[in-house]
């Protein structure tokens, strides 16, 4: 018998969608994006944009990032209204503002990184502008304002002027006055990130550590119409999460927000498997601990690559959690009588190689693709197995290619995978081929290079077009410059061989080099040539895996 389903528990019920990263979804896909989670039975959506919106009087904030326009946002909001979404704005007004700091006018309010300068009331002319405009454009009286990792607060040019206080109440005194401007454009409630307020109230810089004590006096640290959001994706035990829900409810005890994720953050791939995990308790530890508000992330890291619609499983399970259906297999049947396939074949997008411990692991399509032939930094990661792993993907996904809805999504993982089954082991091979002086081989690997160069340009062109269908242009030109500097790659480094074995090169420097794991010494994994999961979560940057000389990390 199929479980009863249960009304949707929560007040609000919200799905987040990260238009910040390079990859700004359309209006058509988004009001796609409206009619499947109103279906499923949210009824919020938190549209996050950090610079990517207009605001008037500033024509350089969102600049060439793909912003929307007043009338779209709008236009958007209209929309939903029709479906029973209420968009809510997720705006930053203290952190993660980087993308700004390139422009002269507002690296004067920078304090440091990528925060902005409290107490300058420069500062807050400009976090008004953007509230107003939110204001303008959205009816929802809840705003969400962020705040969250900023973790430099005060250590720039802020203590410069003011010399040194403490980062507690320099926070506090900058919620009120970012609380003063949400009151003057009527806003009932502003969302602020929990991890702040939770650092600097209990002195331990782990935001999620469960043994976390409240030390500070917080009586009155958060502004009256404030609310906290306590976000948390990683957790595996219920009883983690209520933990740190009631150290959260000891700062503000009303309107507790929680935010879990579907996984989107690490690559071209979602990470739906792994983040259903996390979904099912910590939905369950929202219902047990009296939490009405809900938010459902996904995050698009480092270049927005991942495909939004992607994470439609992680998105379908959490609701079907809501309703109080917890047997796995009547949620797989309810999510293929919805959408015409099956949901472990929509979680071939994962591209994961699973474990049953369910511990976390990602497939390293990602950093094959960007690692470099000759340097290889993460050639002591990939175990032997590799090739066959990518091998059987190419074949699992290629069925689903044809699928008349998500065929897209399935064209473009299953060409990446056919990339990186070529491409996993190149760098060792030439790199054994040239310690053994084999230049026969070495002309033979030499057009191996050239073949994946076309299958990198096959893909390519799939992910433009997926990327096409769900975002704006303007951003695919990071794409376009890191893969096109791929292909550059391959070429040069077959010319390079064939001068080489031509006798033109008496060395090849890269190969030359000795190489170290990158996993260092002080990692888990170090040395361990046939980890089983790869290597994950520190691959995460694209400055991390095309070269040893970082000069910046992204955020």
């Amino acid at each position: 018998m199929p479980e009863p389903v249960n009304p949707i528990p929560f007040k609000r019920f919200a799905t987040s969608v990260d238009c910040s990263r390079n990859s700004v979804m359309t209006v058509d896909a988004l009001k796609e994006w409206i009619d499947i989670i109103s279906d499923l039975g949210y009824n919020h959506l938190m549209l996050y944009t950090e610079d990517t919106y207009e605001v008037e009087g500033h024509p350089y904030f969102g600049y060439a990032r793909g912003r929307y326009s007043k009338a779209e946002l709008k236009e958007l909001n209209a929309y939903a209204k029709t479906h029973g979404v209420e968009i809510v704005p997720a705006i930053q007004t203290l952190a993660h503002m980087a993308t700004i700091f390139r422009w002269k006018h507002y690296s004067e309010i920078n304090d440091c990184a990528d925060i902005l300068l409290c107490e300058d009331e420069r500062t807050y002319e400009f976090i008004e502008s953007m509230i107003a405009t939110c204001a303008e454009c959205f009816d929802s009286r809840i705003i969400s304002v962020a705040m969250d990792e900023a973790e430099l607060l005060g250590r720039g040019k802020y203590m410069k002027l003011h010399g040194y206080h403490e980062r507690l109440d320099v926070l506090k005194r900058h919620m009120a006055k970012v609380c003063e401007i949400t009151d003057k454009y009527g806003y009932e409630m502003m969302l602020i990130a929990g991890d702040m307020p939770v650092r600097l109230a209990t002195g331990n810089d782990n935001y999620t550590d469960v043994n976390n004590a409240v030390k500070a006096d917080v009586s009155d640290l958060m502004p009256t119409n404030a609310a906290l959001m306590y976000w948390d994706y990683y957790k595996r035990d219920k009883e983690d999460y209520k933990a740190l829900m009631k150290i959260h409810q000891q700062i503000k005890a009303e309107n507790l927000w929680y935010l879990g994720a579907v996984w989107s953050w690490h690559g071209f791939n979602p990470e739906n498997y792994y983040s259903t995990c996390a979904i099912r308790n910590s939905v369950r530890a929202c219902i047990e601990q009296g939490v009405e508000n809900v938010e459902i992330c996904t995050f698009g890291d480092d270049g927005g690559e991942c495909a939004h619609f992607a994470v439609l499983p992680g998105m379908f399970y959490a609701s079907q959690i809501a309703k109080g259906i917890t047997d796995e297999e009547q949620i797989k049947k309810n999510f293929e009588e919805k959408y015409d396939i099956p949901y472990d074949a929509f979680l071939l997008l994962d591209l994961t190689q699973r474990n049953e411990s369910e511990e976390y692991c990602v497939h390293p399509t990602r950093y094959i693709l960007y690692n470099d032939p000759f340097i290889g930094l993460m050639d002591p990661t990939i175990p032997d197995h590799a090739r066959a792993d990518h091998e059987e993907l190419v074949k699992l996904l290629t069925p689903w290619c044809d699928h008349p809805r998500w065929g897209y999504l399935f064209e473009t993982m299953r060409d990446l995978c056919a990339v990186t089954a070529e491409k996993c082991d190149i760098g060792i091979r030439i790199r054994a081929a040239y310690k053994a002086g084999d230049k026969a081989k070495l002309a033979e690997l030499a057009g191996d290079l050239r073949r994946i160069r076309d299958l990198v340009k096959k893909f390519h062109k799939s992910f433009r077009k997926q990327w096409m269908i769900e975002s704006k242009p303007i951003g695919f030109e990071v794409s376009d410059a890191r893969i096109g500097g791929v292909m550059a790659r391959l070429d040069t480094c077959a010319d390079r061989l064939e001068e080489y074995v031509g006798g033109e090169l008496a060395t090849i420097d890269e190969l030359e080099m000795e190489q170290l794991d990158p996993r260092t010494p002080s990692s888990p994994a170090f040395g361990v040539k046939k980890y089983m999961n790869y290597w994950d979560r520190n691959s995460r940057y694209y400055s991390d895996i095309v070269s040893a000389c970082v000069t910046d990390r992204p955020e």
